[in-house]
């Protein structure tokens, strides 16, 4: 006969029930304590897909390098936003930065930075490169002024 010290616990099953239905406390408090987590990954997950996508698929004029997308993601890391600028709206905001008629058709990457830092604040601005479609990726910091930063669409 073999002996153990081994005694099984005593489980209610009110108490399993419970936990399997997530009614416990403390699957309440960790949906909420994960929830902003949950909500900031997802967001640089995003924008690491966007990066990603800039590697893939044919390219109408030019391509961030790898460098440049390395540049990005740790910008990302740090908690910048990457946004989209097209062509157009740069030479929107450069007749209003400048406030002149002379508006640019072809932008380099630093003539858009520094169109950008102009009119949105230099903190705001941190990195600049071409995208695959033509316009620009740009990676900003995510508040402005205290509010949450986006580019203007129209």
């Amino acid at each position: 006969m073999v002996h153990s010290d081994f005694e099984w616990p005593v489980v209610s099953l009110r108490s399993v029930f419970k936990e399997k239905n997530g009614e416990s406390n403390m699957a309440a408090s960790k949906k909420t304590t994960y929830a902003s987590v949950r909500a900031n990954l997802q967001k640089k997950a995003n924008f690491f897909k966007t990066l990603a996508n800039q590697t893939t698929g044919p390219a109408s004029s030019h391509r961030p390098s790898p460098s440049q997308l390395n540049s990005f993601s740790k910008w990302v890391e740090k908690g910048a936003v990457i946004q989209n600028v097209s062509q157009n709206q740069l030479n929107r905001w450069a007749g209003s930065a400048s406030k002149s008629n002379t508006q640019k058709k072809n932008w380099s990457v630093a003539s858009a930075k520094t169109t950008l830092a102009k009119q949105f604040g230099k903190s705001s601005i941190k990195a600049v490169a071409y995208n695959k479609s033509g316009g620009f990726i740009v990676a900003t910091s995510p508040t402005r002024n205290g509010k949450n930063f986006r580019f203007p669409t129209r």
